[in-house]
């Protein structure tokens, strides 16, 4: 009997688990060719614009929409469907424009409880979620198969991109930073003095974005919230060029 084929490592499959700003648009543009564009451009704005994983996303419901004051409630959990048990990060995330626009749009075509459904009137799958974004990749004529965590991950590069932009902090800062506060890595002398050359505003900067990225997140260990503070330069290798004024840029944020 034969084996069954080994999974494609990801480094095989694309150079990177990321978008640029130009690839998101892209991508959104191409929701509008498929056969359920509404909906599919709206799974594609809230994984970027709200940073939501496939389950976040697939067990909204419309509940979770206040368009009086055009918010979110997101349940930052992992372990659905209790979705509000007493350990889960619940956030109410502003929502962009653009954002309240799309799902207004969606709430004239609703149809079940569930933010997000198939052809069939169920809540969305996750495996559905995938498709239509991998999908929508194909379209756009993307160089590489995308997935719905690229997305995700993108939006959190975006924010935390964002919060440093101002300071003029480099990689490098992060890194000692993360190092000294959190790593308890034993510092040469030559780090020692790069550390001490870090301005105090720096280090706010640092700290108060790494607790803004877990708590947006709902992320439980540091050692995975940092990992988005350093994506930020592989998004923007200059963080001085992030831009303020994206079409999707987050509310009330920086």
């Amino acid at each position: 009997m034969a084996s069954p084929p080994k999974k494609t490592p990801f480094i095989e499959r694309r150079e990177r688990e990321f978008l640029y700003l130009e690839e998101v648009d892209a991508l959104t543009a191409a929701t509008e060719q498929t056969r359920n564009p509404i909906r599919n451009q709206a799974l594609a704005l809230l994984m970027f614009g709200q940073g939501l994983q496939p389950v976040e996303l697939c067990w909204l419901l419309w509940r979770d929409l206040n368009f009086a004051e055009n918010i979110i409630r997101v349940a930052r959990n992992r372990t659905q469907p209790n979705r509000y048990q007493v350990q889960a990060v619940v956030n109410l995330q502003p929502l962009c424009p653009v954002e309240v626009n799309i799902l207004q749009q969606l709430q004239a075509r609703r149809t079940t409880e569930w933010l997000f459904v198939s052809e069939r009137q169920k809540r969305l799958s996750a495996r559905l979620l995938h498709h239509q974004i991998q999908q929508a990749g194909e379209i756009a004529q993307l160089p590489f198969p995308v997935h719905p965590y690229m997305l995700r991950r993108t939006g959190l590069y975006y924010r935390a991109a964002l919060l440093l932009a101002s300071t003029r902090i480099s990689l490098r800062q992060c890194c000692l930073l993360w190092n000294w506060y959190r790593a308890n890595v034993a510092f040469s002398v030559k780090e020692k003095q790069e550390y001490l050359a870090i301005s105090s505003m720096q280090k706010s900067a640092f700290l108060i974005a790494l607790e803004r990225m877990k708590a947006f997140t709902g992320i439980k260990l540091y050692e995975n919230v940092i990992d988005y503070l350093l994506g930020a330069f592989l998004l923007f290798p200059r963080l001085e060029a992030v831009p303020h004024d994206y079409w999707l840029a987050p509310v009330q944020w920086y």
